[in-house]
């Protein structure tokens, strides 16, 4: 049972290691009509740390240090997410208009899960230790998939006198894989002598088609919507702006090859009685058999499924107190997401007309506590560079620190 428990934890994390807040929109703020190419990646957990997801993901050995370590962390309900996001954007339009254009290709990865306490200790410490107890399984929830998308836009720079710019824009959406487990009532009861389990479930798993590996495959169709403005005000300390986005609204609606389980059971397991290991029958072989249990005790279905994307809401207030220093305060959530609302604040330093550097720090989201770093560089006229992290921590004490993630962005300005 822990082999399986290893491999099934394994698997989700390496997708999820497949942020700043990268907007299509804001691009825009920075850089007018430009060409832009970037992309982002982020996991982090309020429970696990870098030390141990490093080790999980690369290969390594997890010693009972590590995992005690892990459980000191764990708070009842515990949380793991993380996404991976490539772009390219372009904005365009006339000199005399106001009216300005947009078109992007963007590569989308998500993952999120939230488990119990006690699923984490079965996973990595056996049920030695609930002989005549019962781990608590309920209430857990993965979600992971990844998709492609198209999209066009326009926005309308200077609405008015206060010089606002408003945007919106939609987007298509080529599925490519999905997996969610959901699981209700279910907990597994191990009898104090340690003769017999008693697994109880209620719990659905849907996966898209299993044949699909490649970013090709077309498993799914969908659209999103994106929606932005920027308001440019004067106040005592200085002139400000306030951000309004929200982005990935939306859904895919994955097609009709995508796998649906669904049970609701109780299994019992006593153990099975061998008279002569070199007399095996297919009889005994066969009541041990994982495929037979999961056949006799789930119903499939393959059909449409439906799933509504981790709607992005986002509110950034900036202030520009001086020629060398800008103060920004901020808000970001990630509806369908097992997410918890993150608060950030930076401080924006301007070294010249062609560096700047920003530092961030943040609470909330999948993890707790973070601060970051990151670095503007304007090339020449056309040019500029950003690069940076949210999780400077994890390069820093990456035993102790919780979360890592690193963006870039490239643009060339006409």
């Amino acid at each position: 049972m822990r082999t399986s428990c290893y491999i099934t934890f394994l698997c989700l994390l390496s997708f999820a290691v497949n942020a700043q807040f990268d907007n299509d929109f804001m691009l825009y703020s920075d850089n007018k009509r430009s060409i832009n190419i970037g992309g982002e990646y982020e996991i982090n957990s309020d429970f696990l740390s870098n030390n141990f997801i490093n080790r999980f993901y690369r290969g390594g050995y997890i010693d009972k240090g590590i995992k005690d370590d892990q459980l000191k962390r764990t708070s009842g309900y515990n949380v793991v997410g993380g996404l991976l996001n490539a772009n390219l954007t372009a904005f365009f339009g006339k000199d005399s208009s106001k009216l300005r254009f947009m078109l992007g290709v963007n590569h989308q990865q998500f993952f999120n899960a939230s488990v119990t306490d006690d699923a984490y200790k079965l996973m990595f410490y056996g049920n030695k230790q609930y002989q005549g107890k019962s781990a608590n399984l309920g209430q857990s929830e993965i979600n992971a998939y990844t998709f492609q998308e198209i999209k066009l836009g326009f926005l309308i720079d200077k609405v008015d006198t206060t010089q606002a710019i408003m945007g919106m824009n939609i987007a298509y959406l080529k599925g490519q894989n999905f997996y969610r487990l959901r699981t209700n009532n279910t907990d597994l009861y191990t009898a104090a002598d340690a003769s017999y389990i008693d697994f109880t479930t209620n719990a659905s798993l849907s996966i898209s088609d299993t044949a699909s590996k490649k970013w090709t495959d077309f498993n799914g169709n969908g659209m999103s919507a994106e929606f932005f403005t920027e308001t440019p005000y004067k106040s005592k300390l200085g002139p400000s702006k306030f951000f309004l986005s929200v982005s990935n609204l939306g859904f895919i609606r994955w097609n009709n090859n995508t796998l649906n389980y669904k049970t609701d059971s109780t299994f019992v397991f006593s153990g099975v009685h061998i008279d002569d290991v070199f007399d095996l029958q297919d009889s005994t072989l066969n009541a041990i058999s994982l495929d037979s249990i999961v056949d006799n005790s789930t119903y499939l279905e393959r059909t449409h499924t439906s799933t509504n994307l981790p709607t992005t809401f986002l509110i950034i207030h900036k202030v520009r107190f001086s020629s060398l220093f800008e103060f920004t305060t901020g808000f970001r959530h990630l509806f369908n997401a097992n997410y918890k609302p993150y608060l950030f604040t930076e401080g924006t330093f301007y070294i010249n007309k062609s560096i700047n550097a920003t530092t961030h720090i943040g609470f909330g989201g999948y993890g707790k506590l973070t601060g970051g770093l990151s670095v503007n560089l304007k090339i020449k006229d056309h040019f500029a560079m950003r690069f940076g992290s949210n999780y400077i921590q994890a390069y820093v004490s990456p035993k102790k620190s919780l979360g890592q993630g690193a963006y870039f962005s490239l643009s060339y300005k006409f």
